[in-house]
């Protein structure tokens, strides 16, 4: 029985021991964090009680903390301290700070399906790997990829010919189809066929995928490995990455035996390239890139140019639904470009697109709207004074981009549907940095210009061929939210077509 009491006693005391040692190491995270206004922590968990729920509930919750609290505000993920920020000079500084380049460890959660590519590479690698993959997005090589946008946005039409004139659907289903089209034909070179065979499998696989990886941040007890791999989350992640894996690398395997059976001359007469065999080419003159840093890459590619955009256009379409002085505007200013071919099946060029000067604002206040990144993180690696308020070394700062991209300090009418704050006077009014969709400064998103070339030509052929329509009009504030990572509606996004008049 002595031994016993002994043993608890030194359980007890060595329990006590290793406490007191972590709080000395946080105390100085401790002391900074009282200095901010924020809400009350409970002990080991911090503020991670308050994100429960599904990834609509914790979207919430982040908007509510930066509604009741000034910017910075902190909170705690367990014993991990972070600062929401939803100011444009604060957010200014954390973008473009050397001491904020670095993302945020929770972002390791995504490693398991996209590796170290660009998404989530440390800054070390991410400088490197930027800077060789940079070339491939240059205006050539995008200009060359509008055939192929507007090709698959002309077969999305086609398919959607069954609605014509029928109840609202669900737009995504169709759009997602045709981005994955043109991202497999544009990142990796290969036609995958999935509007005409309708396999969903990749859109689902990486859906839930997403959906894991957001939930799993906010929930610290599922950050330990050994808990959450057994789990059904955990379960259903594997599978999901096997299946997306298993696809990236069976396409690198067949272009490996392409460039060891082509000639040099078969391989220059190829009409376009796509972002595999553009990385593959610098892996092969230099060794550049891995078999396992090809895949990274191109699965960040593939995900980025595919749920990003079909997300947006989706969101694009229901505005155009939702506001038709908006549409008509849309369409006028395609029956100025096009004349009387506007009904045809006249290709959409790349000199077509720099014309659609208003549809690009409506994407853009769509964008701002409905960011698709509503909240980033950094790492904190050294104190940032971001104006009055130090960030000390240590925390991660959450940038609320949703919040101010609605900030009646930055918007007049916030929640008004006007593409003409996108004129060239009145975006010389504001702040730089109140509008960040794909984020901003050296590492903001490589390929903002591939996916508005791609969201304008696919936008474009729809209204060339159909006119959009809601049976009744949605308010802005009643369209209920959620993150997977990236922003999406609760419900689905559905629109009436009829077809427009020759």
């Amino acid at each position: 029985m002595a031994v016993v009491l002994l043993l608890l006693k030194t359980v007890g005391v060595l329990g006590f021991i290793s406490l007191l040692i972590f709080y000395l190491k946080k105390i100085r995270l401790y002391r900074a964090a009282a200095k901010f206004p924020g809400p009350p922590a409970l002990p080991f968990i911090g503020n991670a009680h308050v994100f429960v729920g599904s990834t609509e509930d914790i979207l919430n919750k982040i908007m509510e903390l930066l509604d009741t609290y000034p910017s910075p505000l902190r909170f705690w993920l367990g014993s991990r301290l972070f600062f929401g920020v939803c100011e444009a000079e604060q957010l200014k500084i954390v973008f473009t700070s050397p001491k904020t380049i670095e993302k945020e460890d929770l972002y390791k959660f995504a490693r398991p399906w996209l590796g170290t590519g660009l998404f989530t590479a440390p800054a070390s690698k991410w400088r490197v790997h930027r800077k060789l993959i940079l070339p491939t997005f240059n205006p050539r090589i995008l200009e060359s990829f509008v055939e192929v946008f507007a090709q698959q946005s002309e077969i999305m039409v086609r398919q959607m010919k069954v609605e014509i004139d029928g109840d609202e659907f669900d737009v995504f289903n169709y759009i997602s189809l045709c981005t994955l089209d043109i991202i497999c034909e544009t990142a990796m070179g290969v036609t995958m066929k999935a509007q005409t065979e309708g396999d969903p499998t990749y859109v689902e696989s990486a859906k839930r995928t997403f959906e894991i990886f957001y939930t799993r941040m906010f929930k610290v007890w599922l950050h330990p490995d050994i808990i959450f791999n057994n789990t059904r989350l955990g379960k259903d992640q594997r599978e999901c990455i096997d299946y997306l894996h298993g696809l990236t690398n069976d396409v690198i395997k067949k272009k490996k035996l392409e460039l060891t059976f082509d000639s040099p001359i078969i391989e220059d007469t190829k009409p376009r390239k796509a972002f595999l065999d553009l990385l593959m080419e610098l892996s092969n003159e230099g060794k550049k890139f891995t078999d396992e840093e090809l895949r990274e890459e191109v699965d960040t590619m593939m995900i980025a140019g595919n749920d990003t955009t079909a997300s947006v256009n989706s969101f694009v379409m229901l505005m155009l639904a939702n506001f038709p002085e908006v549409q008509e505007k849309c369409y006028q200013e395609l029956c100025t470009i096009y004349g009387a071919n506007i009904n045809t099946d006249t290709v959409i060029t790349h000199e077509d697109l720099h014309r659609m000067e208003y549809l690009e604002r409506t994407i853009k206040e769509t964008l701002r709207l409905f960011p698709v990144g509503p909240v980033l993180v950094r790492y904190v690696s050294e104190d940032l004074d971001i104006g009055g308020h130090v960030l000390p070394r240590g925390s991660s700062v959450v940038i609320g981009i949703l919040k101010m991209h609605r900030s009646e300090k930055y918007w007049k009418e916030p929640l008004k549907f006007d593409p003409d704050r996108f004129l060239p006077e009145e975006v010389a009014k504001r702040h730089a940095y109140c509008f960040v969709p794909f984020s901003a400064g050296p590492r903001n998103c490589i390929g903002v210009r591939y996916a508005m070339m791609a969201m304008k030509t696919l936008l474009a052929t729809v209204l060339r061929h159909y006119i959009l329509k809601k049976d009744r009009t949605v308010r802005i504030e009643d369209i209920k939210l959620k993150a997977d990572v990236m922003l999406k509606p609760v419900e689905p996004i559905s629109v009436k077509i009829e077809r427009r008049k020759h």
